[in-house]
């Protein structure tokens, strides 16, 4: 049954990362097309742009850690004996937890801090922009949290054990 969920969960967070890409895609063509042809660019454009990439980064991010498919460098760990490499992915594994705590606790301090600030071109709060880190963090820790108890086990860790 948590599986199920954790599998519904990360089919939503990707589906709104793909929608993400979509809708970026989309009105960065708008941009090209109504800056050629009718020499204007709309204001909301970019600051929506950015938040949206800001967006796809940081679920990006919890997504490459629940695969364990992140940004990592093996030339080093793979010439090491078998259990230090299990040593250092556990290790690992628990620097990530201990990141997606912060960016939880910390990312909802600032994202509060924000909501009194508005992002010119689209008059939206501040903090629309900044809640994904808490957001991503609590992906992380709550996958994480499951695959330290068995519950869920990260796709690309198939790949590490063969």
């Amino acid at each position: 049954m948590v599986e199920k969920a954790l599998i519904k969960a990360r089919k939503i967070t990707e589906s709104l990362v793909l929608a993400m890409i979509a809708i970026m895609t989309l009105i960065i063509c708008y941009q090209v097309v109504s800056r050629f042809a009718f020499n204007y660019t709309p204001p909301w454009i970019q600051p929506l742009s950015l938040l949206l990439m800001v967006w796809i980064g940081f679920i990006g991010l919890a997504i490459g850690i629940q695969d364990n498919t992140h940004i990592k460098i093996n030339l080093f760990v793979s010439k090491m004996p078998e259990r230090l490499q299990k040593v250092i992915r556990a290790l690992q594994r628990i620097l990530a937890f201990v990141f997606g705590v912060f960016m939880l606790i910390e990312g909802s301090k600032f994202s509060y801090s924000m909501k009194d600030s508005s992002i010119s071109g689209i008059n939206t709060p501040s903090a629309v922009l900044y809640v994904v880190v808490p957001i991503a963090g609590l992906l992380v820790t709550i996958y994480l949290l499951f695959e330290c108890f068995g519950k869920w086990k990260a796709i690309g860790d198939e790949e590490v054990e063969e």
